[in-house]
């Protein structure tokens, strides 16, 4: 709890003392080796060999808060005094029904809009074939 409260005093005392902040300083790019990794493949396909879209989602999900974290850094401390969770997704487009097990996937997404107490992030999901687009 000690140290949660050091945190604090790390945070702004306004929106004016934040740092300037542009889209590509959140910007991240995440492969996830699924035609690459057979050990890992095991883990995302269900009994009928297709890929278990929940654990995409989570994937999905941890990608937009280390977005947001990566968004608001604070350089000059190792831990963020900040608790960021995922409020909704706006949106998922998918351009084709299914993802290959086959293939590798590349998750990449940036911060596009900051509120004063919220952020929104759009993060894309790429296979050869498919594409996928989300909001949160």
């Amino acid at each position: 709890m000690e140290e949660r409260k050091l945190l604090s005093s790390f945070l702004a005392e306004s929106q004016k003392a934040l740092p300037s902040r542009r889209m590509k300083d959140s910007y991240i790019e995440v492969l996830l080796p699924l035609g690459s990794q057979p050990d890992l493949r095991e883990k995302y396909l269900t009994v009928q060999n297709t890929v278990r879209f929940g654990r995409i989602l989570e994937d999905l999900d941890s990608l937009g808060v280390l977005i947001c974290y990566t968004h608001t850094k604070i350089h000059s401390v190792k831990m963020s005094p900040l608790s960021i969770v995922t409020a909704l997704v706006d949106k998922i487009d998918m351009c084709k029904k299914s993802l290959s097990p086959e293939q590798d996937i590349k998750f990449s997404g940036h911060v596009s809009w900051v509120g004063n107490t919220s952020m929104e992030v759009k993060m894309q999901m790429f296979q050869a074939g498919i594409c996928k687009s989300t909001h949160s």
